[in-house]
C-alpha cells in the first residue's frame, strides 16, 4: 500500500500517470529520457530510490564493451570471468545483456556509439578500453557508465579495478619480510596495469630500503607465456654474475613462474631453498600444478564484475554522487616456493 502510494505521489510531482512512474521503477526502456530522468529524481526525493539500491537494477539492457578476445575464454581468461561476474550479477534481474568488441586503443568510435546510442540500451560497463576518447563519449550519452580494470584520467567515469599498485607492493613486502634483498622482478610492461604494479614493487623497495635498479632488478617481456620468460631470463643471467643473482624472483603469472624454474633447474638452483619464487596471478591459473606451491598475491577477478554491477546501481540510483574509484585487494597465499632467509629487514624509522 505505501508503494502504491509513493507512485501516485510521484504521478502527482511529476505530472505523468502512475503506470508510466511504474514503468521507470521497474526499469523498462519504453519511456522517454525525459521521463525517466524526472521519476527518477522525484523517486529520489521520495525516498523510493534507497528502497530499491540493493533490489531490482532500474534499467531494461545494458552492453558490455570489451576486446574481442574477452568473449572467448580461450583468448582471455581473465577479461571471460570478469564478465561471468557481471553475468552472476545480473542474473536475478530481468534484463538483457548485449555485447560489442572494441580495441583497447583507436577504438571504432562509430560503432561505440550506434551501439552504446540503442534505446533499448540503458547502461553500459566498458573492459579493459584505454582509449580516452571513448571514455569521453561515454560520459556524454547521459547513460550510466562503469569502467572495470582500465585507466580513466579525465575522472569522468565510476572504475572498479584490482589495487595493482597495492598488489604489487604486498607481493615484494612479503619477500623482503622473509629477508630477500636481492630481489629480480620478471613481467610484462604492456598496459598500465602492470605499470602501476611494478610501482608498487618499488615502493616496497624504498619502504624497506631494500636497493631496487632496473638494469639489476627487473627483466621485461611482451607477453607472459613461459617460453618468452624463461628466454629472457636466460639472457638476464648469462649476463650477471653469481654474486648479482637474486635470492627471490617476483613473476607476474604462474607461466612466467614455470619459465624461470627452467633457468634455475639448468643452474642446479633449487626453487626456495636456493631462490624464492613468488607471482601475482588469478585463482584459476593459481591452481596450475607446481612444485614446490607457490606463494602468491591471488588478484581478484570474477569479483571486478560483480561489484561493477553494485557501482552501476549505485549510479542509477545515485546519478550526482562524485565519480570514484573502488581499487580491490590481493590476497596472500603463502605456500612452499618462499622461505625466510636470515632475517626480516627491519623498517627504518628517520
Amino acid at each position: 500500500m505505501a508503494g502504491k502510494l509513493k507512485m501516485q505521489q510521484i504521478a502527482v510531482m511529476t505530472g505523468y500517470s502512475v503506470s508510466t512512474v511504474s514503468r521507470v521503477l521497474a526499469g523498462k526502456s519504453n519511456t522517454s529520457p525525459q521521463a525517466r530522468s524526472a521519476i527518477l529524481r522525484s523517486a529520489q526525493e521520495f525516498g523510493v530510490l534507497d528502497e530499491l539500491i540493493s533490489g531490482r537494477l532500474l534499467i531494461n539492457g545494458v552492453i558490455i564493451f570489451a576486446p574481442d578476445r574477452a568473449f572467448n575464454s580461450r583468448d582471455d581468461t581473465f577479461y571471460n570471468e570478469v564478465i561471468k561476474g557481471i553475468v552472476e550479477a545480473i542474473a536475478p534481474h530481468d534484463i538483457y545483456i548485449r555485447y560489442c568488441g572494441l580495441e583497447e586503443q583507436q577504438a571504432d568510435l562509430k560503432l561505440f556509439l550506434k551501439k552504446a546510442s540503442d534505446s533499448n540500451i540503458n547502461a553500459m560497463i566498458i573492459i579493459g578500453v584505454d582509449d580516452p576518447t571513448i571514455h569521453k563519449l561515454a560520459a556524454t550519452l547521459n547513460k550510466p557508465c562503469i569502467l572495470i580494470n582500465t585507466t580513466d584520467r579525465e575522472m569522468l567515469l565510476d572504475n572498479v579495478s584490482p589495487d595493482h599498485r597495492a598488489i604489487g607492493f604486498s607481493a615484494a613486502r612479503h619477500l623482503y619480510q622473509q629477508g630477500h634483498r636481492r630481489l629480480l622482478c620478471l613481467t610484462s610492461l604492456r598496459r598500465d596495469t602492470m605499470v602501476s604494479r611494478l610501482e608498487g614493487v618499488k615502493e616496497a623497495a624504498r619502504y624497506f630500503h631494500a636497493p631496487f635498479d632496473e638494469a639489476l632488478n627487473l627483466v621485461v617481456t611482451e607477453g607472459f607465456g613461459a617460453v618468452e620468460s624463461e628466454a629472457a631470463l636466460e639472457r638476464w643471467f648469462s649476463q650477471h654474475s653469481q654474486e648479482q643473482w637474486p635470492t627471490a624472483i617476483l613473476c607476474a603469472g604462474v607461466f612466467m613462474a614455470k619459465g624461470a624454474q627452467q633457468v634455475l633447474q639448468r643452474r642446479n638452483l633449487t626453487v626456495a631453498q636456493e631462490v624464492s619464487l613468488m607471482v601475482t596471478d588469478f585463482s584459476w591459473t593459481l591452481s596450475e600444478p607446481f612444485s614446490p606451491a607457490l606463494t602468491a598475491i591471488q588478484v581478484p577477478c570474477r569479483e571486478l564484475g560483480i561489484e561493477a554491477v553494485h557501482l552501476l546501481q549505485n549510479r542509477i540510483t545515485r546519478p550526482h554522487t562524485p565519480v570514484f574509484n573502488l581499487m580491490l585487494q590481493g590476497r596472500l597465499l603463502v605456500r612452499d616456493s618462499v622461505i625466510r632467509t636470515t632475517r626480516s629487514i627491519p623498517r627504518e624509522h628517520a
